[in-house]
C-alpha cells in the first residue's frame, strides 16, 4: 500500500478535531476555520462548501448548498471523505 503525503495532510486536519462533535459540527468548524472544504459523498459526488454558499441546520441535520442555480442538501452521515481545498490534490 501506497500512502501518499496527501493522505498525511488530510489525516492532520481530521485529527485536529473534537472527536464529541458531529459531522455536521466537524464540517461547519472547518468551513469556519478554512473558508471552503471539499467534500465527497459516499456516492461519489463532489462538493465545495463555501462560507458564503453553505447553511448548516442543526434541527435538520443538513447542509444546504446554494449552488447558484441548483440547491444541494447533503445528510453529513452520507458524506464519506471530506479535505481542504488549498491543501489537497487528487492524483
Amino acid at each position: 500500500m501506497v500512502i501518499s503525503a496527501d493522505y498525511f495532510i488530510r489525516t492532520k486536519v481530521v485529527l485536529k478535531l473534537n472527536y464529541n462533535m458531529t459531522k455536521l459540527q466537524q464540517l461547519q468548524q472547518l468551513v469556519e476555520e478554512k473558508g471552503e472544504l471539499m467534500v465527497m459523498s459516499d456516492t461519489g459526488e463532489k462538493f465545495e462548501l463555501h462560507k458564503h454558499n453553505v447553511k448548516f441546520d442543526d434541527s435538520s441535520d443538513l447542509v444546504e448548498i446554494d449552488g447558484g442555480s441548483k440547491k444541494f442538501w447533503l445528510i453529513p452521515s452520507k458524506i464519506a471523505y471530506y479535505w481542504t481545498h488549498d491543501k489537497a490534490r487528487e492524483e
